[in-house]
């Protein structure tokens, strides 16, 4: 039965995937990569203000050097993230582990093999009629589908904060900014959206119920996800990607007026409005970053049990059975540890 459903859903949304955005060029609509086993197609959620992070290894082309060709693709969610990668469309998709979790449930061969940025940089916005997150029963709240990062990790926060998500009404409001815009508008009452707007909010009228991070620092944001078969034809530039992002990772912490310009010029923003560098600073100074590329571990473990408590799955998902820390481990050994700083001490 569940190979099936995987099989209907790889068939029914490899279209889907065909309409993937290049950023960085070179992505095609076939096999990921072809039968090229030094490229690798990475698949990443559209670029907010974190992008001066996330896409530094591909400005500074630091994959080069560990021989290995990455065509990154932006990907609007998990909705398209996830069916592109059982599709064969992309490699290797930075996501949330939430819907890999569910995609391994159905009979998806997937490996958790890294991650860039495992600290939550989400946040529940308000207008002023809702007081608090322990007041939100009752209000419509924007995410995208139910069973993605901005729904779950809301209905964390509400569980925290002692509030029953059903007493709550979810509403697809789009991608981030259209449900920013969408509190700002007065179309819902709540949005589930990255800190990205905590600059902007106070001049819209608009509050921050709580971060993420404060309120359940246990749930975990981005790692670095792939198939099987992916690791077997193609191990060794799946190590050079891991290299080449965290190397990524660690220039644009240590230049921060080059990390700063790179998020102005993909977001085409000056690079003078405040979201750019109080998005910066959240992230250099919040310990959100992956330094040496660590797989949160007991993060994802605790999606898994998280995912049983929201009746989202019937029992919790075997975490470690689909954790392969050898690709990472050889990308570190390349270019060396450094300390961490992840607030989530993945280790």
């Amino acid at each position: 039965m569940s190979s099936l459903r995987l099989t209907a859903i790889v068939a029914a949304t490899a279209a889907l995937a065909l309409g993937l955005t290049a950023c960085g060029g070179g992505a095609t609509s076939g096999s990921a990569g072809g039968g090229d086993s030094a490229t690798i197609t990475y698949g990443i959620y559209e670029p907010g203000a974190d992008s001066g992070y996330l896409l530094m290894g591909k400005e500074k082309d630091f994959f080069a050097k560990h021989g290995v060709k990455v065509n990154v693709v932006q990907l609007k969610s998990a909705t398209q993230a996830y069916p592109a990668l059982l599709a064969k469309q992309v490699d290797v998709v930075q996501g949330n582990p939430s819907e890999a979790l569910l995609a391994v449930q159905k009979g998806a061969k997937l490996k958790f093999v890294g991650s860039t940025m495992p600290g939550q940089n989400y946040g529940l916005y308000a207008k002023s009629d809702v007081a608090s997150l322990s007041a939100m029963a009752g209000t419509t709240l924007g995410v995208s589908t139910p069973t993605s990062l901005p729904a779950v990790v809301a209905k964390a926060m509400m569980l925290q904060s002692s509030v029953d998500p059903s007493s709550v009404k979810l509403v697809n409001s789009g991608g981030s900014a259209d449900r920013y815009k969408a509190v700002v508008a007065g179309q819902i009452q709540v949005a589930s959206a990255p800190l990205d707007y905590t600059a902007q909010a106070a001049k819209d009228g608009v509050k921050l119920l709580g971060r993420a991070k404060d309120v359940v620092p246990e749930y975990p944001r981005y790692a670095l996800i792939t198939r099987d078969d992916v690791l077997q034809a193609k191990g060794d530039a799946v190590t050079g990607l891991i290299a080449g992002l965290v190397e990524g990772i660690r220039y644009a912490d240590a230049h921060p007026d080059e990390a700063q310009a790179l998020a102005a010029k993909t977001l085409k923003v000056p690079a003078t409005d405040p979201m750019i560098s109080e998005t910066y600073k959240e992230f250099h100074e919040g310990g959100y970053l992956a330094m040496n590329g660590e797989i949160p571990v007991k993060q994802i473990k605790y999606i898994a049990d998280l995912q049983v408590k929201l009746g989202i799955t019937k029992s919790a998902i075997p975490v470690d059975p689909i954790v392969d820390d050898s690709y990472r481990q050889k990308a570190i050994a390349k270019i060396g540890e450094v300390a961490s700083n992840y607030y989530g001490d993945a280790k």
